[in-house]
């Protein structure tokens, strides 16, 4: 028995040639939805370390000024 097409992680009900205006609306809305949610994962990430290096570096520039 054959599998089918996998969509973001569901099956999907029809080819996605033979796909439907709502269908499509559909298969946008989730396709925008693991987009926001893959950045939004990203960007907590990059923020996170950025926020690592900064604190790191400020606290050396801390350490060269006073050095004596």
């Amino acid at each position: 028995m054959a599998m089918a097409k996998q969509t973001f992680g569901t099956p999907s009900p029809r080819p996605m040639t033979t796909m439907d205006d709502e269908g499509k609306a559909v298969a946008l809305r989730q396709a925008c939805w693991v987009y926001d949610a893959r950045r939004r994962d990203i960007e907590t990430k990059f923020e996170t370390e950025l926020s690592t290096l900064r604190e790191q570096y400020l606290s050396e520039v801390l350490n060269i000024h006073s050095a004596e």
